[in-house]
């Protein structure tokens, strides 16, 4: 293997890292996700998709505590906030990932001319 391909290997991660980041807040949108337990009629319980007027436990399942609960709202509004973030470090990483392979491969485009 070559510094070349292994310089290149290196800045492919950082645009699959930064691609990963970006469809993760692509496909954000849609009905808030409860990732701890939605408490429905009775004794039901579920996680998943919520329902406006539902509320999701935000239960702990390594330490076996709740650790609060959110509103339909407040969920929906903490996926809005994680998707922004999402967006913003999908864009730095795909901005690394990508200047580093222009780099690499115009430096070595230099050289092979030059030499």
């Amino acid at each position: 293997m070559s510094f070349r391909s292994l310089l290149l290997g290196l800045f492919v991660v950082p645009v699959v890292v930064g691609g990963y980041f970006l469809t993760e807040a692509a496909t954000a949108d849609g009905a808030p996700q409860c990732e701890g337990i939605i408490e429905e009629y009775g004794d039901a319980e579920r996680s998943g998709p919520m329902k406006p007027g539902e509320t999701c436990n935000l239960y702990d399942f390594t330490d076996g505590r709740s650790a609060g609960t959110r509103t339909y709202a407040q969920q929906r509004k903490a996926q809005d906030a994680d998707a922004g973030r999402d967006y913003w470090t999908g864009g730095l990483w795909l901005a690394y990932g990508v200047a580093g392979l222009t780099a690499v491969t115009v430096h070595l485009g230099l050289k092979r001319r030059h030499g």
